[in-house]
């Protein structure tokens, strides 16, 4: 094994991503771009349904090759390693002025692990529920609608309030929002419905904040 640290372009690293998100997700279509500027670069994903966007964050997030301090607005290079499989792991870190991003360092995870410096600054991940806005403009009213019936509270729009009593003040919109970035979907899958969790499913970490799950059917 090097230690000698190999370069690469941000369109390079957009290749890599790509294996890694076709593996990780088969029959999910992503859309995934990169850009270079003056300042640095950096590298977009986009999907409709499918995985949530932290699923697709940890299959993606080593490949980003620099680390931002917002407490300081500095931004710091960072080396990562590329293993055999495609996938990609932090190497190293520097602490950040002020220690607000504490520095790493880590050991090779496999003999044959390349030390790489990824020419995407950051990766920029971004999910839509729907093919087109008004698609998901209706989907939100239906789970918004489902939410009410399950709960026997009148709905009257996006703003409703009161879904877990006369107290909640939180409106309906995001508490649809929640549910549906919480919810992956495979590509055979698509909304159904909504549901009570049960009382294993309420202890997991997954949903702990969330008292109801949706429901999913396949695609015709």
């Amino acid at each position: 094994m090097t230690t000698e640290t190999k370069y690469l372009t941000c369109a390079e690293t957009a290749k890599l991503v790509r294996v890694q998100l076709h593996k990780a997700f088969p029959g999910i279509k992503f859309s995934v771009h990169s850009k270079t500027y003056s300042m640095g670069a950096s590298i977009s994903i986009s999907w409709v349904s499918g995985p949530t966007t932290k699923e697709v964050d940890n299959v993606v997030g080593g490949f980003e090759g620099a680390s931002f301090d917002g407490m300081n607005d500095l931004q710091s290079n960072q080396d990562s390693w590329l293993l055999p499989n495609g996938e990609a792991q932090l190497a190293y870190r520097p602490e950040s002025w002020g220690g607000s991003v504490p520095g790493f360092v880590s050991d090779a995870p496999h003999p044959n692990a390349r030390l790489v410096s990824f020419g995407s600054d950051y990766i920029h991940t971004n999910r839509s529920y729907c093919k087109t806005y008004q698609e998901e403009d209706k989907l939100y009213e239906q789970i918004g609608q489902d939410m009410c019936k399950l709960q026997r509270v009148t709905y009257v729009g996006r703003n409703t309030t009161g879904l877990y009593g006369s107290g909640d003040t939180e409106r309906i919109n995001q508490y649809v929002y929640r549910l549906l970035h919480q919810t992956s979907f495979k590509p055979s899958e698509t909304y159904a419905g909504v549901r009570y969790q049960t009382d294993e499913e309420r202890e997991s970490d997954h949903y702990a904040n969330q008292p109801m799950r949706i429901i999913k059917r396949l695609l015709a």
